[in-house]
């Protein structure tokens, strides 16, 4: 069984930097730039870190806060990079991300030096794109490319992102990079309050012994680093931001427990707050009793109660499951905010979290206990209850008890069936909240029954080797709640098209497939279910008298993100899943199956595949079953890994043997 786991020139060039910014964000892009010493540009690799495409060789991030009120506070960044190979020239191309609505980008200005020391200063127009929309907010970058980058260069660039007045962001001094670093230097001038009752704090996390976090007399942070290893970027790594050394900023409110108090009062403090806002939404057990009338019956079991009440609160409308929409639309269609239950019943639309506390009252009007589960969505962040760091608790489900069975339910997630949470919200913590306190949680871990792809076809193979038949496709758990989740903007052709590309990328190159039906697709508790027509061209190999043909069709997609032969990360699948494969193949007229590969079986219990391949006359019947039971795996797991997935891919690529009849019945 595999192993899981469980849940003398530095110097110099450190003080010019810090005279150059101490400077104003205009002098400071106008003033030119560090000297570049003869020994970075004759450098040849990095000596920490040999075989790099690139390294930092300086940073300096500067954030000032302590003009919100002003003129807004900015997050000045310097990075001074050495160029090795080709791919690091992919390092000229730069991207400055920013919330349009809250944020500008008052200049970027960027040089390359070549390593004979002449210079090409940038002097294009960074160009802006959309990143992310959702959530009515737009996530924008500016990008900008370096001119005349190649190995052996160094590629120098600034910037300032900007806030609008009188909002105080957090921040946080990112201090692992994809690349070495070789030096950083960083300073936090915190907003001092004016009056406000906001006290500036500061948290660590996964520092080096090296860099040490310091707190000047006058309230301001500095702090150097020196020798920072890159983050790895590999296939199947767990999150970036729970690896990353990480100085994180934010401001405490007068009313907000100290980070200092012991993490059980601490967490109490906040749940009992946190229970106080969902007893104030749905107090209005009136509303609650009449809807619950209408949607269960005085002889429905506990579970079916709670089926219907979450069907029920599923047809109300989720805002937050909706496209991005401008203030102006937004002011166009002039909703009416919701207050409590009643007027999310009333108004039929509701933001997520309201979707869920009208479950949380209809549940509790039923006569269950229910309440709400602050959870660290385990695509971003680890919860550690020790470290008394609210902000990580970024989503929200539901915990109902029923006698002694317990659901955890997350309908404001919209997608997602009743017992199924999205897979982020799984194998993760959190506070479940009360008026008496705080319980942490463990969600339990998501199991492979709950994601699963099951494929069946019936496959023509022509005398020359092609393809071609009908296949179906049941996508079950989160393979299906993820894929409405992302198409929900598309109209029937452009789903369809999605739809089919990904079958596509199962299959050979230059393969072809056409939906002829999707059903189940509005119907979250059924699988998405697609049947179409698919063709390959030449799929094995042929002469005169035999065909050689590969007795499984759909590639593994797994297998390319375990060729390297040595890894840094641990393993993370998103969540366990299963395929199966049940397909008949036949042969083309005029031939017979002389032979199939015999069957194979490998079980490791935290993955395991069999495939089998019953010849009969002209007709072979091939059926594989693949399973990941796991979502995280130790380093050291990497090695069985690998092999486990060199071997399936070697069992799907075994040959099955079709003869001329013909020639069989000569021999």
């Amino acid at each position: 069984m595999l192993p899981m786991s469980p849940n003398g020139r530095t110097l110099r060039s450190f003080a010019a930097c810090l005279l150059l910014f101490g400077l104003g964000p205009a002098a400071r892009a106008a003033n030119g730039w560090l000297p570049v010493s003869p020994e970075d540009l004759a450098m040849k690799d990095n000596p920490k870190q040999p075989g790099a495409d690139a390294m930092i060789l300086y940073r300096e991030n500067v954030v000032d806060a302590s003009k919100v009120t002003e003129g807004g506070d900015t997050d000045e960044e310097y990075f001074r990079i050495k160029v090795f190979t080709q791919k690091g020239t992919e390092q000229g191309h730069v991207e400055v991300d920013f919330v349009k609505e809250s944020q500008s980008v008052p200049y970027i200005v960027g040089r390359t030096i070549r390593p004979d020391g002449t210079i090409v200063n940038f002097t294009g127009k960074a160009l802006e794109a959309t990143v992310v929309k959702a959530g009515g907010i737009r996530v924008l970058a500016k990008t900008f490319t370096l001119p005349d980058v190649t190995p052996g260069c160094i590629i120098e660039y600034k910037y300032m992102t900007q806030g609008k007045p009188d909002y105080v962001h957090d921040y946080a001094w990112t201090v692992t990079q994809p690349l070495y670093t070789r030096a950083a230097h960083f300073t936090y001038i915190p907003f001092t309050g004016n009056g406000s009752g906001l006290t500036p704090m500061a948290r660590t996390l996964m520092l080096p012994a090296s860099a040490q976090l310091q707190q000047k007399v006058d309230g301001s942070y500095t702090m150097e680093a020196r020798d920072i290893p890159a983050l790895i970027q590999e296939p199947l790594m767990p999150p970036e931001r729970p690896l990353e050394a990480r100085v994180e900023f934010y401001y405490r409110n007068p009313d907000d427990p100290p980070a200092t108090d012991p993490a059980q009062k601490y967490w109490n403090a906040y749940a009992k707050k946190w229970a106080g806002n969902l007893e104030h939404f749905v107090g209005k057990k009136d509303a609650l009793s009449q809807e619950l009338s209408k949607i269960a019956g005085p002889g429905d079991s506990p579970e079916i109660k709670l089926r219907k009440i979450y069907a029920r609160v599923l047809q109300v409308r989720n805002l937050n499951a909706e496209d991005y929409k401008t203030l102006k639309e937004t002011k166009a269609e002039d909703l009416k905010p919701n207050n409590n239950v009643q007027d999310v019943l009333a108004h039929g639309y509701a933001t997520s979290r309201q979707i869920n506390w009208l479950f949380i009252g209809l549940a509790r009007a039923a006569g269950f206990e229910a309440t709400d589960v602050y959870l660290a969505p385990r695509n971003s962040d680890v919860f550690l209850p020790q470290q008394n760091d609210v902000a990580v608790l970024r989503t929200e489900i539901v915990w109902v008890r029923a006698g002694s069975q317990e659901y955890y339910l997350d309908p404001g997630a919209r997608y997602f069936p009743f017992g199924l949470l999205p897979w982020y919200e799984t194998g993760t913590g959190g506070i479940r909240v009360d008026k008496h306190g705080a319980t942490i949680t463990e969600i339990p871990n998501p199991v492979a029954s709950q994601s699963t792809i099951v494929r069946s076809g019936d496959i023509q193979i022509s005398d020359t080797g092609s393809m071609a038949g009908q296949i179906q496709v049941d996508l079950t758990g989160q393979r299906a709640a993820l894929l409405r989740r992302s198409l929900r903007r598309e109209d029937e052709t452009g789903r369809t098209k999605d739809l089919e590309d990904q079958v596509k990328r199962w299959l050979p190159a230059g393969s072809t497939f056409s939906i002829a039906k999707i059903s189940g697709w509005d119907d979250i508790e059924r699988p998405v279910h697609l049947e179409g027509n698919l063709t390959i061209p030449s799929f094995g190999g042929h002469s005169f008298s035999q065909l050689l043909m590969p007795v499984e069709i759909f590639e593994p997609v797994e297998a390319a993100d375990f060729l390297p032969e040595t890894r840094v990360n641990m393993v993370y699948f998103p969540y366990p899943y299963e395929e199966s494969d049940d397909l008949k193949i036949h042969a083309p007229a005029g031939y017979a199956v002389e032979s199939a590969p015999p069957a194979r079986n490998v079980d490791l219990k935290a993955v395991a595949y069999d495939i089998s391949a019953a010849p009969a006359k002209d007709t072979i019947e091939m059926k594989r079953h693949l399973e990941v039971n796991g979502f995280l795996y130790e380093v050291k797991a990497y090695p069985t890994l690998r092999a486990f997935f060199n071997t399936v891919r070697t069992y799907d690529n075994g040959r099955m043997v079709l003869q001329k009849t013909s020639l069989a019945k000569a021999n």
